[in-house]
């Protein structure tokens, strides 16, 4: 292509473009949009108090907005109009509303006065309505955490145990409880606080559509310092005689306590009430309950403060012996005879002693020590083991008579 042939053709490009801008103009400027849509206006809903008077409410999560068809002077009022000029609303005091869903004419209060909307004499905005129910329900507290080491958080105390839920039947009627969340790390002092409440449905899921009156509350969980504490078993009365107490035994042998550091420092075990030893005849275990007192309570109290005493009990049994007396320490220049040389008498302990005696280490005897010649009235001394006890037969004293050995006889005493 020659140079007046480039020349030319791009003089005919210039006009092209120029033509296409002077097109745009005059569109935008002079020639109106036969049809423009704007979406998501929002409608204001006038006298909603009216569906509280009618035990209604409006089922939550509803898309509450409109879209309007307008036509303007130009294309660039259109393009340049906006959701916010325009203000929309529904009356709803105008109508006999009902559960379920509705029609209700909309009402265009505002709109940019060079800008007409095509569609307004045919708006409705469907909304959705519940019956408004109340419901009274229990408010629980779920604790997380753990206070600090040697610390103890007792159950919750709330301001009020019940609050109310409003709204739609549809949720009110699956919230289960109210739930205070609290959370205890490391505490070492009360919390207290106030606490928003929470309604969750029976796997523990948040309901949000719902209102909760009050919607706050004040929580308080006491933290206070622990101690292991051992308990002391306390009796009364006696066994029958024909047992002993072998032991007494309690489980658990100590309690975690809390409660103030004073109170903590002056208590150095705790007492059950006491078990009544005449009316225990057997080996046995009992139930006991805990003495705690007052300003002190216990820790994780899951058995209402009651432990196990085991009590075993040894039997007593009786068993009858024949002894020998014997003397002892005679001075070898005397002989001695003794009044009487045999004696029965009855012993007692438990079966268990009783039956593991060595019956030949029993023996009666009377010292003769420092004694001469002649009638004596000797105390007789019977030893008894441990565990064992004399019941009846050992006399007190018996007449012993003490002779000069005969020079080249020999006696036999067997002594």
């Amino acid at each position: 292509m020659d140079k007046d042939g480039k020349q030319q053709f791009i003089i005919k490009i210039c006009c092209v473009i120029a033509a296409f801008a002077l097109w745009l103009f005059i569109t935008s400027t002079e020639n109106p949009v036969t049809a423009f849509k704007i979406k998501s206006i929002p409608v204001q809903l006038l006298n909603a108090d009216v569906l509280t008077h009618s035990n209604l409410i409006l089922v939550p999560g509803q898309d509450l907005t409109t879209s309007l068809n307008i036509k303007g002077a130009n294309t660039s009022t259109l393009l340049n109009a906006k959701a916010t000029d325009f203000t929309v609303v529904a009356d709803l005091s105008q109508y006999a509303l009902k559960k379920g869903e509705q029609k209700i004419p909309i009402e265009i209060r505002k709109s940019p006065d060079n800008i007409s909307v095509i569609n307004s004499d045919s708006l409705f905005i469907t909304v959705n309505l519940d019956e408004r129910i109340e419901a009274k329900l229990p408010i629980s507290v779920n604790v997380t955490g753990k206070p600090k080491e040697g610390f103890y958080a007792s159950a919750a105390k709330l301001s009020q145990e019940y609050a109310t839920v409003v709204g739609g039947s549809k949720f009110v009627n699956i919230v289960k409880e109210l739930l205070v969340e609290v959370d205890i790390e490391g505490q070492e002092s009360d919390v207290v606080k106030n606490y928003k409440l929470k309604p969750v449905d029976a796997a523990g899921k948040e309901i949000k559509e719902v209102a909760v009156n009050p919607s706050n509350m004040d929580v308080k969980i006491p933290v206070r310092k622990t101690k292991a504490v051992a308990v002391k078993v306390k009796t009364t009365g006696n066994l029958s005689s024909d047992y002993t107490l072998a032991s007494i035994t309690v489980l658990p042998e100590q309690l975690d306590i809390t409660g103030s550091t004073a109170d903590l420092e002056q208590l150095e075990n705790l007492n059950t009430e006491a078990i009544d030893l005449s009316k225990i005849n057997k080996t046995t275990t009992v139930n006991a309950k805990v003495l705690i007192p007052d300003g002190l309570s216990l820790v994780n109290n899951t058995t209402d403060g009651i432990v196990k005493v085991q009590i075993t009990l040894n039997k007593v049994v009786q068993k009858n012996l024949s002894l020998d007396i014997k003397y002892v320490n005679l001075d070898g220049k005397y002989d001695a005879k003794l009044e009487k040389v045999k004696q029965a008498i009855v012993i007692s302990g438990t079966e268990t002693v009783i039956n593991s005696l060595d019956l030949k280490k029993f023996s009666a005897a009377v010292d003769l020590a420092n004694l001469v010649e002649g009638e004596h009235t000797v105390k007789v001394s019977v030893p008894m083991p441990e565990g064992v006890n004399l019941i009846s037969g050992v006399p007190d004293k018996i007449l012993v008579t003490i002779t000069k050995k005969q020079t080249g006889v020999t006696t036999s005493n067997g002594n």
